[in-house]
């Protein structure tokens, strides 16, 4: 019934795609983040999506006009990224053997950054920035409002495992935690009274998602997005009444087993999951050392091709007393996994691209400034997108999560959103030119 359902879908989505290239490109993004091979068991699960949509909006980019789109020009986003892909290809390229991975990572990492680059060329105005955005709610809520429910019919029982495109359920918690802020400025530009009904009902269901994944790394980015939304919140008194009213709720449903685990965050030097992390930081740091500039390759923190060679060396952690490792286990931090895959020019450019989305969003913050009421809209998006990503930049921080699609997005949507925003203020200034 699953693949009969999709079947139709896709006989509306393709033809739709055809039509225009900015359709094909959203639909491109929809795909590669809802996942649907994810859901599907019969012939429907072995279709490309992601590479249907992507094929139908390049060849559109090529042969098709559109008045709104712009001409490529390289910006500081653009060019961290393209210096990432091509670091990439030489550290795949002269990667250890063995590992199972490497070159599927480096293509989904190209074929994301591939989609990104395009981003400032097709996202060229409001209307397209804030579709964008909405197809990015419509793929990650998805999952976590299907989730949710499950563990408000289950009366909190359910537990969340999390699905194969995105991995366990800390991985899950962290996408889900990453779209909440999206939903939000959604929810205060909405018109419709029902679209914005849907939006504050999909954002409660979704935390009680965040919940059911009895994630501690969910936990904690929701506090870090909750306190910087209501750091950059005109009305915090309100902000704050309502991040405690979703607590109490959140509270009220959460089982005893979930509270239990989240009091065990103030005990990490104790807890032997954190610290078998830590020992995974260790080997990834010391591929790191021996192989600084490309480093071990994609996924080398975890192959268990060259795990006993650097079971036992301390790398830069070696200060931290660790218990011994007995098997090669994932990297769990989205910066060692990149500083062992990738080396320290590897994680210099993750790190580089993070810092100029922050840039951005302070940009756009002071650009804003001067037309508070006409860029309302923009100065909010940032703040939303630069919560998403602080998400990532937490949450991240005990998995395995650098090769995710959400982030690359949201740092260039930032980039877009910049360049909208100052061709919006150019434009004001040449209107008042012609009034003078």
């Amino acid at each position: 019934m699953r693949d009969l359902a999709v079947l139709g879908f896709m006989l509306v989505l393709v033809p739709l795609a055809f039509s225009h290239a900015y359709l094909a490109y959203l639909l491109w993004c929809w795909a590669g983040l809802v996942s649907l091979n994810s859901y599907l068991y019969g012939p429907m699960a072995g279709v490309p999506y992601v590479q249907v949509f992507a094929l139908i909006g390049l060849v559109l980019l090529f042969v098709s006009k559109d008045k709104h789109r712009l001409k490529w020009e390289p910006n500081s986003t653009s060019i961290v990224f393209i210096f990432i892909m091509l670091h990439g290809l030489l550290s795949a390229t002269f990667a250890y053997p063995g590992l199972d991975r490497n070159w599927e990572l480096y293509t989904n990492v190209a074929k994301t950054l591939l989609f990104c680059l395009l981003m400032p060329m097709l996202a060229s105005n409001r209307l397209r920035l804030y579709a964008l955005v909405l197809v990015i709610i419509l793929s990650l809520g998805f999952h976590g409002v299907l989730e949710g429910l499950k563990f408000v019919a289950s009366g909190g029982a359910h537990l969340t495992k999390g699905i194969q495109k995105f991995g366990d359920n800390n991985h899950f918690a962290m996408v889900l935690v990453m779209v909440l802020p999206l939903i939000l400025y959604v929810y205060k530009y909405a018109i419709n009274k029902i679209v914005r009904v849907g939006c504050i009902t999909s954002f409660c269901i979704i935390c009680l998602a965040v919940i059911s994944t009895n994630s501690r790394g969910g936990l904690l980015g929701l506090v870090a997005v909750a306190l910087f939304l209501v750091m950059h919140s005109k009305r915090k008194v309100l902000g704050i009444l309502s991040i405690l009213f979703v607590a109490s709720v959140m509270l009220a449903m959460a089982p005893q087993s979930w509270t239990s685990r989240m009091e065990s965050i103030k005990e990490a030097e104790q807890d032997s999951s954190f610290m078998g992390r830590v020992t995974a930081w260790k080997r990834a740091s010391a591929i790191a050392v021996e192989n600084p500039i490309l480093g071990g390759g994609y996924h080398a923190g975890q192959a268990p091709s060259i795990y006993y060679q650097f079971r036992d060396k301390p790398g830069i952690l070696g200060f931290i007393d660790t218990p011994p490792s007995y098997y090669p286990a994932a990297t769990h931090s989205i910066y060692f996994e990149i500083l062992g895959d990738l080396g320290f020019l590897g994680l210099f450019l993750f790190l580089a691209s993070l810092i100029i989305s922050y840039r951005n969003f302070k940009k756009i913050q002071a650009l804003t400034q001067e037309k508070a009421i006409e860029l309302a809209w923009a100065n909010d998006l940032s703040v939303a997108l630069m919560a998403a990503l602080l998400a990532f930049m937490v949450c991240g921080a005990a998995l395995s999560a650098a090769y995710f699609e959400i982030p690359y997005i949201l740092i260039m949507l930032m980039e877009a959103l910049k360049q909208q925003v100052l061709r919006d203020l150019n434009l004001t200034a040449q209107r008042k030119v012609l009034r003078a």
